[in-house]
């Protein structure tokens, strides 16, 4: 078509000649298909962007019109739950602190990624928001974070790690927001589709009705496109994409849609912790016991850190839990104890792997920790399973007596279970997963076995005198007794045991072998040269062959969940203020019934999604 011709076109359109109106010319030419969507916006940014040059080349500095803006895309999104794993050994933490420079954590990385791979769209690109929602976007007061409606099941501390975390929020999807149903024996576009018939999951396709992708034409191209075209999609692989971007240690495992009221936080039925520890010289039955006494519903405020300002119900129920070792597996649930013998297993070894599981609805802050600490007292033999029964009864023991945290490095959270959740994975990322963990695991099973070869060299290979063996048992013999006379303030005498012990060891040799030494003054002083389970670096430092286990019912207690509430409310300036604040915040104005929590709780276990 030539320039001329155009050119009387438009002076006719534009002069208003025979009552024609641009406007009405246009809407028909979409309408009909003649013209697409994209090539309009094409040419209308040609045109912006063609004003906006002149007016450069003029030196006119200018704001642009406001239809010489680029239209804002709008996306389809999808409500999705995404399960992963993580080592938490370099993080702060798996919850994000926002705004804060210090922060490293799980989510930050995560939301990194989401940004970085355009999952994550800002509220004005969300297609599928409400009125208010849009409202709200509009005047600046919905981050992106918050328009995608983020929930998280667990939130684990600092250095703890995850096998099955799930977080939910909606994402773009690969679908347009406008993309229309394929008719069966037609070429027209049906209706647009709704959420219920989008695939729920990478793998399986649809075809379907799409608006045309913006081509970059050459200018003059007189070219044009339909209005629609018909396409066979399927969904982002949205575990593919952030395992792209990801740190290799977070790995993305499944991905299912969910309903729009689902919350990876209160539609998890029950959670699934495992804390592993070697053997050593623990006693698994004493410790199986212990933890039977933990089953069904307590009050566990003397087995976490109290958050006064966040919670006020410190009961929650203990499902199951297990002592697993390489010979022996107990089980515990709250009527009763099982034992199930390991066939064909090596003989109980010192260094024996184990690792405890507890399956709760919910957690407390440390909660895991806390119990495994007083687990390991017991295992050693320094407290009696009953201690469990005392620190549940509240009433005789209202406030907690002092003890350390375990060691956080230990923890996994293992899994969140949902009764209406069915993950979707895929066999591609899967194996990318795997050849990932497979590194994981060698670059640690190596260390492994280099200390091993350490420890077994010298012990084999490395020779010490007896007399330097009996100088070192006597003074920690001394040192000890001197602890129990200060603690006790009755005067302890030696009454000859240790001295009987090492005559009876002797070896009637001058040198003897490290191993040899070592066994001779376990046996004799029930001391062993390693840590006790679940301690921290820091706690280790405090801990001497010479120390004295005093028993928790004899130790300082902290104040009460009274005293703390009591101490908030009373609370007149500076942080305390900030303080009662959070706690009318949390407690008081968000206090509900128990017919109305049962009720929110029900409504929460019902929703979820599949991706069959």
């Amino acid at each position: 078509m030539s320039n001329k011709i155009i050119d009387e076109c438009l002076n006719r359109i534009s002069l208003g000649g025979d009552g024609i109106d641009a406007k009405s010319v246009l809407y028909n030419l979409l309408a009909s298909g003649k013209v697409s969507v994209a090539d309009a916006n094409e040419a209308a940014d040609q045109i912006a962007h063609s004003q906006h040059q002149n007016h450069k080349k003029k030196g006119q500095n200018i704001e642009p019109k406001c239809d010489m803006v680029k239209p804002i895309e709008k996306h389809r999104t999808r409500h999705i739950a995404l399960q992963f794993s993580y080592d938490g050994t370099i993080y702060s933490g798996f919850a994000q602190n926002v705004g804060k420079e210090y922060d490293n954590s799980v989510e930050k990385q995560l939301f990194a990624a989401l940004e970085k791979t355009h999952l994550l769209v800002s509220p004005d690109e969300n297609g599928m928001l409400t009125e208010t929602e849009r409202t709200e976007a509009e005047n600046g007061q919905v981050p992106a974070r918050t328009a995608s409606k983020y929930s998280r099941c667990g939130r684990t501390d600092k250095g703890v790690h995850a096998n099955g975390q799930v977080v939910a929020l909606y994402l773009k999807s690969a679908f347009p927001l406008l993309a229309r149903s394929s008719v069966c024996d037609s070429d027209e576009p049906g209706d647009v589709l709704e959420e219920e018939s989008l695939p729920k999951n990478s793998l399986d396709f649809l075809e379907c009705f799409t608006p045309p992708r913006k081509k970059n034409n050459k200018r003059g191209s007189s070219e044009s496109q339909p209005a629609y075209q018909r396409r066979v999609i399927n969904e982002y692989d949205y575990c593919k994409i952030l395992n792209n971007v990801l740190p290799s240690s977070i790995r993305m495992l499944g991905w299912c849609p969910v309903s729009a009221e689902f919350s990876a936080r209160f539609s998890c039925s029950r959670r699934t912790y495992r804390y592993f520890f070697p053997r050593r010289n623990l006693d698994l039955s004493l410790m199986a016991t212990g933890l039977k006494y933990m089953m069904g519903r307590n009050d566990f405020r003397n087995f976490c850190k109290m958050n006064c300002e966040q919670v006020s119900n410190f009961e929650r129920v203990l499902v199951e839990g297990k002592v697993v070792s390489p010979q022996h597996i107990y089980c515990v649930t709250e009527p009763s104890q099982s034992e199930a013998t390991i066939e064909n297993s090596s003989p109980p070894s010192p260094r024996d792997m184990c690792h405890i599981e507890i399956v709760g609805q919910a957690f407390l802050w440390h909660q895991i920790r806390c119990i495994m600490s007083i687990l390991f007292y017991i295992g050693r033999g320094q407290e009696s399973p009953k201690l469990v029964k005392e620190l549940l009864d509240v009433k005789t023991n209202p406030a907690k007596p002092s003890y350390d945290l375990a060691s956080e490095a230990a923890l996994v959270l293992q899994d969140c279970t949902f009764s209406q959740l069915h993950l979707g994975r895929s066999v591609r990322n899967l194996w990318d997963v795997q050849k990932t963990l497979e590194q994981r695991w060698e670059k640690h099973a190596i260390a492994s076995e280099r200390a091993k070869n350490a420890l077994d060299s010298i012990k084999d290979e490395t020779y010490v005198r007896w007399t330097d063996v009996v100088d070192f048992v006597e003074q920690i013999d001394k040192e000890r007794r001197r602890k129990i006379q200060k603690r006790s303030k009755h005067l302890v005498h030696d009454d000859g045991e240790v001295q009987r012990a090492l005559e009876t060891n002797n070896p009637q040799t001058d040198t003897i072998t490290w191993g040899l030494a070592v066994d001779i003054i376990q046996n004799i002083l029930g001391v062993y040269p390693y840590a006790p389970n679940g301690s921290s670096e820091n706690q280790q430092k405090g801990q001497t062959e010479s120390s004295v286990h005093q028993p928790l019912t004899e130790r300082s207690k902290g104040t009460t969940y009274e005293e703390k509430v009591q101490s908030i409310l009373e609370s007149s300036e500076g942080k305390s203020t900030k303080r009662k604040e959070r706690y009318e915040e949390n407690i008081i104005k968000k206090r509900k019934t128990a017919e109305e929590d049962k009720a929110f709780y029900d409504h929460k276990l019902r929703q979820g999604g599949s991706s069959m």
